[in-house]
């Protein structure tokens, strides 16, 4: 494997592993993990930590999310990367509060610091700071997908390419904008697309269906999250971009009490994956424990039931729909028999 200097001297292994799983036709799962307003490493070690399981190839980290302060994200990716936890980090990149030569400075940071994979999004209005809009979503990708030669400025040393990725409501209200956007995304250079929650496999069919045919080869992983209750769930389809069925709130709305609401949303949920695995190609999932960083028994057991959901359905998918990977090796050690 090549190698490339690290802060320190130490090396760090170059190329993206997210990208070549992807290149090579296989799924993967990757998990989101939310960064805090901290300074602390151990910190964002254990949360990270506490994420890692054998088919998570690839970890999220937050950027300003529902735009709070939070620690960079870049910050956050080189605590991951040099603790050499066996997960490569995709950098979320928001374009809103960022001016063109602040962004053109992350990807710069974010390259020397060993980030291969990045999530370009437009970004949540900022939390009591200045809502700055130089560069779209669009102009962002561009300016990722092209690094280094397309900054516009001379780079002293060598850089690799980013693996660029890009957001995807398909429940978006107006899900003729949204395919539009995605189109825009694509053609400005995202090679991935991560999606919001899905909660109804019919309704996620019916949006696949909608989009044109140039973005077919386009690898879309789903994103999933656990939910505790009717409460719960009411709480999370006010957030946009996330719709709730009207027949999982009833089936929540029955139970006695929030185990036997939970017991039902995890047999929901293996159904509606099962059913969505057979019928909608798909490149994985993308885990998003909401609630994890809280840290707790409950939060832990939603996320390994989360992690069961997804790889028991990547598991069983037929082959012209998941591709059933080979163990990936990283670091020296096997992560992984499939969907990876």
């Amino acid at each position: 494997m090549t190698k490339a200097a690290a802060i320190g001297g130490s090396p760090v292994a170059i190329g993206s592993r997210l990208r070549r799983a992807l290149d090579a036709g296989r799924s993967v799962i990757t998990a989101e993990l939310a960064v805090p307003a901290t300074v602390a490493h151990k910190l964002i070690l254990e949360r990270a930590k506490g994420l890692l399981r054998p088919q998570i190839v690839a970890m999220n980290i937050t950027d300003g999310l529902r735009g709070r302060p939070a620690l960079s994200p870049i910050a956050a990716a080189a605590i991951l990367t040099h603790a050499d936890l066996g997960v490569e980090p995709i950098v979320q990149v928001v374009a809103r509060s960022r001016a063109r030569n602040a962004l053109i400075a992350d990807l710069l940071g974010a390259s020397a610091l060993g980030v291969r994979n990045l999530l370009c999004m437009t970004g949540d209005v900022p939390e009591s700071s200045a809502d700055i809009q130089d560069v779209d979503v669009f102009a962002l990708i561009g300016l990722a997908r092209g690094f280094p030669a397309g900054l516009g400025t001379e780079l002293l040393g060598t850089a690799e390419p980013f693996c660029v990725g890009a957001a995807w409501s398909p429940f978006a209200p107006d899900p003729a904008h949204e395919a539009e956007r995605l189109v825009r995304k694509h053609a400005a250079g995202a090679v991935f697309v991560q999606t919001q929650p899905m909660f109804d496999a019919h309704g996620f069919a019916a949006a696949i269906d909608r989009l044109p045919v140039s973005l077919t080869e386009l690898p879309i992983i789903i994103g999933l999250a656990p939910i505790r209750s009717c409460d719960h769930a009411q709480r999370l389809g006010a957030i946009p971009g996330i719709v709730i069925p009207d027949r999982l709130l009833a089936l929540l709305d029955r139970a006695s009490d929030e185990a036997d609401a939970c017991e039902r949303y995890w047999a929901y949920l293996d159904a509606e994956l099962d059913w969505l695995t057979r019928n909608v190609p798909h490149r994985g999932f993308h885990l998003m424990p909401i609630g994890h960083s809280k840290r707790g028994i409950r939060q832990s057991s939603s996320f390994d039931r989360l992690y069961a959901a997804a790889t028991r359905a990547l598991d069983a998918a037929p082959p012209n729909l998941a591709e059933v990977a080979a163990p990936v090796e990283v670091s020296g050690r096997v992560f992984g028999t499939s969907a990876v």
